[in-house]
């Protein structure tokens, strides 16, 4: 069962369950869609740039309070949407990139429309990802555009 207690979901529908979760700022699915790795890091950076580091150790464990986990839920949401500024987020389109990865792994390209006088599309970002536990979780966000 996925997150949301439906049937699995393949790499491409939980990059896009994810990016739109941080578009519409839904930090806790946000949270239960990254992976071990995703998560290590995002902790590690929050160390890095200052986190108290109990309070790491608090969100790592599950055991931070609920105001602190959504404090920091929050801004790393709205830290991921700066990554995502300049795009089109209401017409993403999502490609589950076909090269060769290692077993269980995955990669999503996802791209923003370019202007209609333009036409196409320009990759907006990618989100890496890897199966644990039979779910695809999101490792990272990449972003390809600026803005």
């Amino acid at each position: 069962m996925s997150v949301d207690g439906t049937a699995s979901m393949g790499p491409d529908e939980t990059a896009r369950a994810f990016v739109d979760a941080v578009i519409w700022g839904d930090h806790k699915l946000v949270w239960d869609l990254l992976g071990i790795e995703g998560r290590t890091t995002v902790l590690r950076i929050a160390g890095d740039r200052g986190m108290d580091d109990a309070l790491v150790a608090r969100l790592r464990d599950g055991t931070a309070a609920d105001a602190e986990r959504d404090e920091f839920l929050a801004d790393l949401v709205n830290g991921l949407r700066a990554d995502l500024a300049g795009n089109d987020l209401d017409a993403l389109e999502y490609e589950l990139d076909t090269a060769p990865h290692e077993p269980g792994r995955a990669r999503v390209v996802v791209h923003s429309p370019l202007p209609p006088a333009l036409g196409g599309t320009l990759p907006a970002a990618s989100v890496e990802l890897s199966s644990e536990a039979g779910e695809w979780r999101v490792e990272r966000l990449v972003p390809l555009t600026s803005q």
